[in-house]
């Protein structure tokens, strides 16, 4: 049955709705509200290889008072449809009038498995799940001090087209994402020391060269910098995606 057909537009839309309000932000005290923006540029030669750069920001606008200021350097190897690896450097420099500026090295590497499947299932395009392991270095601007600690990040990620069977020009598409973060080593201070994300958006594709994602983070992290309890981060996130 083709996806236009007004009952399977109805249920996915009801799907939806319902993954919307499960991870609507709760009514907790402790909670900061962020707003992230991003670049993101692939050139995707032919062969195996596949190369990313990625500007963006991030700004808290209650709660707290830092400004993350980063670019992420990516490359994959996809020597097959259903797994890829790759590795990336970000770097990252917050402002944060409240403690001190730090400056963040974070080099890491991933590893992708991917369910090559699009058109059926409710229309689910490529979902995987990865794993991915971090260094990070940290150079605190005031004190002088610097720091290092590992992690590991686990995640699985889907997208439901709406009303194509492909991201072809004119697409909508819905995305969740679901990621823990397990410390390894280390204990460095950092405004936003993740514990776990649960994400879903819209994506629109604009042409074959450009897409818009908008989506809703709800994020329970902490602030060590600070020395506060766990807290809830509600975020918007508003990302352009760019292939060359």
């Amino acid at each position: 049955m083709n996806l236009t057909h007004p009952i399977r537009m109805k249920t996915l839309r009801a799907v939806a709705t319902a993954m919307l309000i499960f991870v609507a932000p709760s009514r907790s005290a402790a909670q900061t509200t962020e707003v992230w923006l991003d670049y993101i540029a692939n050139w995707t030669p032919p062969g195996a290889w596949s190369y990313e750069v990625n500007p963006g920001l991030a700004k808290a606008i209650s709660g707290a008072e830092w400004l993350d200021t980063y670019l992420a350097l990516n490359t994959t190897y996809i020597p097959f449809n259903w797994f890829s690896t790759e590795g990336n450097l970000e770097t990252h420099y917050i402002f944060d009038p409240q403690t001190e500026d730090v400056l963040e090295v974070r080099p890491w590497l991933g590893l992708n498995f991917i369910w090559s499947t699009f058109g059926r299932h409710f229309n689910l395009f490529y979902p995987m799940i990865s794993a991915r392991l971090e260094r990070r270095y940290f150079w605190y601007q005031t004190s002088g001090m610097e720091d290092v600690k590992s992690r590991l990040r686990l995640r699985a990620f889907a997208r439901f087209t709406l009303n194509n069977e492909t991201l072809t020009k004119g697409t909508y598409y819905l995305l969740f994402l679901v990621e823990t973060y397990s410390p390894i080593d280390g204990d460095a201070r950092e405004v936003s020391a993740d514990r776990s994300r649960f994400q879903a958006g819209l994506g629109y594709v604009l042409g074959p060269d450009l897409r818009l994602e908008l989506q809703y983070i709800h994020m329970r992290t902490r602030n060590t910098q600070g020395n506060k309890f766990e807290a809830s981060s509600n975020i918007v996130w508003l990302a352009v995606k760019h292939f060359m």
